[in-house]
């Protein structure tokens, strides 16, 4: 008996050994990483309070976040409020958000981006040093962005669709993040004003905000619906031009077209349907798709599922957006076909991020391929004088792409948005998004407009996605989506502000 109880012992043992061996490795070099990176980090948070902070810097070496210690706390100094939802704040009373959290542990040296760099560092218990960072956007692009926008709330996103890279990434109003993360006495005031305040400065409404679309959801129609092969660029439809006048019965509810300001109806294919933003030929060209294939490919371009700008593990958040109404997070079904012809043509249920679609235009523009986003363009070592080190530590990049649509329906999707802005109807709806009208000689446009009804009295929200140049030999350089909130028609609200943004980094970029 004794035996027994002994031998039971020493298996006790010897499992409670293995338990705690096998916690040790998983915390201590599994989940190593994870644990440093955390914000409630007990070192990190102390390493938030007492020591250095690197520097960051935009595409072309301007400084837009710096630290100095201050009576043994870091403080946290901030140059261009047009950064503030990019960079986010580093505050000792409210902690992190925006690339300042994804990226605090290399910013206070926790972590070393190199590995080895990083073991040997642990080895030989060296200081923490803390990491610089550059960002892809280039701060002449972000200020003219912000500037188009002025005092009205809303969004720019622009992206290269070659690469991923993001561009401009504005949201306004904005906010000054020094006073909350500078002096921890004063941050308490500065960040309830912030709170209370009706314009909502404090939301990202590049990333987190959600809008109904409009008609720039055609764009998503139209290549979905050619990928799958249930149109084609010529398809048209019989009763089109009877439906524009007195509308299309959809399972008895009859869905009514748009002003078309002295348009007269006629059998329109993609391309002048497109260019007029037919509200009755996206409708039938969404039935056609049917409901399960508009749902997989929302998927396929991004919708129903959070996106992240970088890597998994550092990247800034997106919000969801919904194709239909919302259920544990995804898209659910749709209800009925009312609910997808509407869907179709931008209206019913769905809500988009400007993020969502600037990627959607990014797509086309990039052969119908999705590019992965990012915004930290690499880690450089720490300059004391604040200057850029030319010592790159690591480099980052998108990793290429998903491909969303076949090249053909991409290619097809592309024409009809040259026509939108640059045809004899897109015109007169687009137009104002040329880059030719903001001196660019030898480029053209591509896009797509948006009126977003709201419903009552408010007014609607004014949209535009679209790349340039845009021409049939052309690589496009920028993709971009414009929102502004209750600005009216996508017209006359956000396609120009789009076109000088796209003329401003076509100049900025000439001869690269």
């Amino acid at each position: 008996m004794i035996a027994t109880n002994i031998r039971r012992l020493g298996l006790y043992l010897m499992l409670a050994f293995a338990v705690v061996s096998a916690s040790a490795v998983w915390w201590q070099v599994i989940e190593a990483d994870s644990l440093a990176t955390r914000t409630d980090n007990p070192e990190v948070i102390a390493a938030r309070r007492s020591l250095p902070r690197g520097t960051i810097f935009d595409a072309s070496g301007q400084v837009l976040a710096s630290s100095e210690v201050i009576d043994g706390l870091s403080r946290r100094t901030y140059f261009d409020p047009a950064f503030t939802h990019v960079l986010g704040y580093s505050s000792l009373r409210f902690g992190t958000t925006g690339i300042e959290r994804a990226f605090e542990d290399i910013l206070v040296g926790q972590t070393d981006p190199n590995p080895i760099r990083d073991l040997i560092s642990d080895v030989l218990d060296r200081q923490p040093q803390p990491r610089d960072l550059t960002l892809t956007i280039d701060q002449r692009l972000q200020d003219f962005a912000a500037a188009q926008l002025g005092g009205d709330p809303g969004a720019v996103v622009a992206i290269d669709p070659r690469t991923g890279a993001v561009l401009a990434l504005v949201s306004t109003p904005t906010f000054d993040a020094t006073p909350i993360s500078g002096d921890p006495d004063g941050a308490q005031g500065a960040m309830d004003a912030l709170r209370n305040d009706p314009a909502e400065p404090l939301l990202s409404r590049a990333r987190q905000g959600l809008y109904v679309p409009g008609s720039i959801m055609k764009v998503f129609t139209a290549a979905a619906a050619l990928d799958a092969g249930v149109t084609t660029p010529d398809t048209t439809f019989d009763n089109q031009p009877r439906e524009e006048r007195e509308g299309f019965v959809v399972d008895g509810f009859a869905i009514r077209e748009h002003d078309l300001g002295g348009i007269e109806p006629a059998l329109w294919a993609l391309s002048p349907a497109l260019q007029v933003s037919s509200n009755i030929y996206f409708a039938h060209v969404g039935l056609e798709l049917g409901q399960e294939n508009f749902l997989e490919y929302a998927r396929r371009f991004g919708f129903c599922a959070p996106m992240r700008i970088g890597p998994p593990d550092r990247g800034l958040s997106v919000g969801t957006s919904f194709v239909t109404e919302a259920v544990d997070g995804d898209c659910g079904p749709f209800r009925d076909n009312v609910e997808l012809a509407s869907a179709a043509f931008g209206q019913g249920r769905t809500a988009v991020t400007p993020v969502q679609m600037a990627m959607l235009a990014a797509a086309i523009a990039g052969d119908g391929v999705a590019p992965n986003p990012y915004v930290v363009k690499d880690v450089r070592a720490h300059s004391d004088d604040g200057s850029l080190s030319d010592q790159v530590l690591e480099t980052l990049g998108s990793g290429g792409g998903t491909r969303v649509v076949g090249s053909a329906a991409a290619a097809a999707t592309r024409q009809a948005m040259v026509d939108a802005v640059n045809g004899e109807l897109g015109r007169l709806y687009a137009g104002q998004a040329d880059v030719t009208l903001y001196g660019i000689g030898d480029a053209r446009s591509a896009g797509k407009t948006g009126t977003a009804e709201l419903g009552g009295e408010q007014a609607p929200h004014s949209w535009f996605i679209g790349f340039a140049p845009a021409e049939d030999d052309a690589t496009p350089r920028i993709a971009i989506a414009v929102l502004v909130e209750r600005g009216g028609s996508g017209s006359a609200g956000a396609a120009p502000i789009a076109g000088r943004v796209m003329a401003e980094w076509l100049r900025l970029t000439a001869g690269s």
